[in-house]
């Protein structure tokens, strides 16, 4: 090979601060990214490109978005190709690379479906009693029987990421999500009204209902290769704000046994919280890096570095490290400098 190894992730979270660990665990790698058009750009990564390219048509056609995928892995010569955006298109497809996958498409499948996936794993006692609703009437007639004593209903998208879409009903003033949207509490019948209304325009996208949950959130980083659970990173979020970063957790036999089940590889990420009678359950598996993970590898525990190492043939299964972590973090905002395109000089920025 007459060039360093050549990663391309497509999309995704964090991506450049992971970028920027996989490069500092190996010099000779070289990682690139490509974002949304409109996207900040940070530093990181080798290159970070528009993904779709310059033609804003490629975003939406499916074999268009293929074919540029094509071009750029043989323009860029790419290695490793590490999809997160239209993984089903791509994994049909004929790659000039070899592509990384944390779980065959059926799976993925599975993962992104909240409700598919509770399913899946009616029989856990981590298991978490989820119901679909495609129509209003349908939440109307639920909320009726959702009993007095449980813990109140939330609601997300069936499909979604990133608690886009969340909301906690609650008995709450009806303006309440309007004073304080960050708080995602609103009274049921504002939530059911928004429903009716939107229904009048076309059909609703399905949603799932569940208990909410108190907490708190137990967020596993997982580094896995073919089903096999090699280490990980249980990140507990407090309610002050800090995170408990430790590579040691009562819920490691349940995150081994996911990690089997369904075959993961690669670096993924499952959610679990606490319920009000103190028993853990999974909101969901990420078969992808979380945004967090790397705090994880911030504070020692190596998951996004020996990942790349894995995925360029620098290290194996058994020759990662396996360091213990135990630690509290908290998290500061930070004002950088920005380019002034008008001056060509360097700014504070506002």
């Amino acid at each position: 090979m007459s060039h360093p190894f050549r990663i391309w992730f497509n999309r995704g979270f964090s991506l450049a601060p992971i970028a920027g660990l996989m490069r500092a665990a190996d010099p000779d790698l070289e990682v690139f990214i490509s974002v949304a058009a409109n996207a900040a750009r940070y530093p990181g990564p080798t290159t970070t490109w528009t993904d779709g390219g310059d033609d804003p048509a490629t975003q939406d056609d499916a074999n268009a978005y293929v074919a540029w995928v094509q071009d750029t892995i043989k323009r860029e010569n790419i290695d490793l190709f590490i999809p997160t955006r239209r993984r089903a298109a791509l994994a049909a497809a004929s790659l000039p690379c070899a592509a990384h996958w944390p779980a065959d498409i059926a799976t993925l499948t599975l993962l992104e479906d909240k409700f598919a996936f509770a399913a899946a794993i009616a029989g856990e006692a981590y298991h978490l009693p989820t119901h679909l609703v495609t129509h209003s009437d349908e939440l109307a007639a639920l909320l009726a029987e959702w009993p007095a004593d449980a813990p109140p209903p939330c609601v997300k998208p069936q499909n979604g990421v990133n608690g886009l879409g969340f909301w906690l009903l609650k008995d709450v003033s009806p303006t309440y999500h309007l004073k304080n949207p960050d708080a995602r509490h609103i009274h049921p019948a504002q939530y059911l009204h928004a429903m009716r209304a939107r229904e009048v325009e076309r059909e609703i996208a399905p949603i799932v209902v569940m208990p909410f949950l108190p907490g708190p959130e137990v967020s596993f980083d997982i580094l896995a290769h073919e089903g096999e659970l090699l280490k990980f990173a249980a990140r507990t979020k407090l309610a002050n704000g800090h995170q408990v970063i430790t590579t040691k957790h009562p819920l490691e036999a349940e995150a081994r046994g996911l990690v089997a089940r369904f075959a993961l590889h690669g670096v993924v990420n499952a959610q679990f919280r606490l319920d009000s009678d103190g028993g853990w359950r999974l909101l969901e598996i990420n078969a992808r890096p979380a945004g967090g993970s790397v705090y994880a590898d911030q504070v020692g525990c190596n998951l996004i570095a020996d990942w790349a190492g894995l995925l360029t043939g620098r290290l194996t299964p058994d020759t990662i490290s396996r360091p213990h972590v135990e630690c509290e973090v908290a998290f500061t905002t930070l004002v950088q400098p920005i380019l002034n395109p008008a001056t060509a000089t360097l700014e504070p920025a506002a």
